[in-house]
This record gives C-alpha cells, structure tokens and sequence, in this order.
C-alpha cells in the first residue's frame, strides 16, 4: 500500500465521520411560540443635586406560523431638584408574514409622545419588505424598507408625510447568558426631505437567572428640523431590571 492511497484513504474517512457528525447533528430549537418580558429600571441621587429617573417598558413576541407579531412599549422620565425635565412614552406594533426563509413582509404602527423634545405626538404607518441576511450563530442581521405615512403634533403647528424607510437590526451572542442588540433605522419624510429623522437603539442583556435580567439601554432620536427652540438629539440611557417569559407551544 503506496504512502499517497493511505494519504487518500485516511482523507475519505474523516470526511466521512465528518458527514455522519454532521447528519446526527440535532437541527437548532425553534424559538418559542410565546415570548414576553417586563422591565422597569430606577436612579435617585440625593445631597447637593437631588434627581430622579425612572423607566418601565415590555415587550412580546407571538409567532403563528408563518407569522410573526411583535409589540413594545417604553416609558422614561426624570426629575432634577423637583422639577420634571424628561418624559416620553414609545410604543410600536409590527405583524411580519414570512415568504421564504430569508424574505418576508411587514406592517408596523410606531408611536411617540415626546413634550420636552417638542413631539405631542408622532404617528407612523408603515409596510414594506425584510430581509434576513445573516442567521448564523452567533450573528443575526436582519434588513427592512418600508413605505409609509407619517403624522406628527408639535406646540407650534402639525406636519403630515409619506415617507421611506431603512432599517436594520443585529443581535450578537456573546454566551449563552449575554447578548447584544442594536437597531438603527432612518426616516425620509418626502414632503420636506430635510426633515429627516434618525433613532437608534442598543442594548446588552445579561442574565442573571431563568427569568431575571440585567439590561442596558442607550437610545438616540434625532430630529433633522426640530420645532423652534428644542435640540435635534435626544439620548436616553437606561439600567433595567428585565423578567422574562416564555412557552414553546
């Protein structure tokens, strides 16, 4: 037996092993049928400067096959010597419909209410097509365009427009008890396009049980053409206590 047939016979076998490990390999879970979780986070400093911040939020995920339904709200607000400086309330409901296993359509509703960033209220209607480009542990990146309406309320005036959307979200799996989520996403509003808008969320979670969570949270609103008299950029960062819960069926 020549040195080169054992090399040749030695290198078929391990590939064979290696497509049998590869056929015994259990196909990953499916995520659960029900997913939801609560959080709520609170900071007070007292003695020269006395302030208080306080934040609740939740969230849910329900997935009938083929679809998806995601919901989500958050509340934040601060208080500094007695005085209320931050409030807003966001919340946003979105219904996917999968077309294969990488495409699939989406309509969603986003709200805000914002007074100290000069937004009353912000209505936003949206439908469009999402892209999963990367579902492979421990990355998934997933891309969205969208078309829609938007309504917006400030103290001086209204302002109302079609718009285009682009979007993305990524999440990293850093263990099996942490991670790392971030979702950009910019608005073209097309009856004044230098009234553009720009948010961006990032979040790290570690668990601490089953159920219990340590989340950080830094969000960012821009506002290209804010009403007169506020900024363009709003930040909030939060420290959360999270509980989650889940059913597979």
């Amino acid at each position: 037996m020549t040195a080169a047939f054992r090399v040749v016979r030695c290198a078929a076998l391990i590939l064979a092993v290696a497509g049998v490990a590869r056929a015994q390999t259990p196909p990953p879970e499916p995520p659960p049928r029900l997913e939801a979780s609560g959080q709520f986070s609170f900071l007070g400093t007292t003695g020269n400067a006395s302030s208080q911040a306080a934040g609740a939020g939740g969230d849910f995920t329900w997935r009938p096959d083929p679809w998806i339904h995601n919901g989500k709200f958050v509340f934040a607000q601060n208080e500094t010597d007695g005085d209320l400086t931050a409030r807003s309330f966001a919340a946003l409901f979105r219904s996917s419909r999968k077309i294969n296993e990488r495409l699939s359509a989406y309509g969603q509703y986003d709200f805000l209410w914002d007074t100290f960033a000069g937004v009353d209220q912000r209505h936003i209607v949206e439908g469009g097509i999402s892209y999963l480009a990367v579902n492979r542990a421990p990355h998934t990146v997933r891309l969205d365009g969208g078309i829609g309406y938007l309504y917006e309320n400030n103290p001086d005036e209204h302002f109302d427009s079609a718009t285009l959307s682009a979007a993305a979200f990524y999440r990293y799996e850093i263990s099996k008890t942490s991670e790392f989520t971030y979702e950009p996403r910019f608005l073209l509003t097309l009856a004044d396009a230098g009234a553009w808008k720009y948010d961006q969320v990032a979040a790290l979670t570690l668990a601490m049980t089953n159920v219990l969570s340590l989340k950080v949270t830094h969000t960012i609103r821009y506002s290209a053409e804010p009403p007169e008299g506020f900024e363009t950029t709003d930040t909030i960062t939060a420290v959360s206590l999270v509980a989650k819960f889940s059913r597979a069926k």
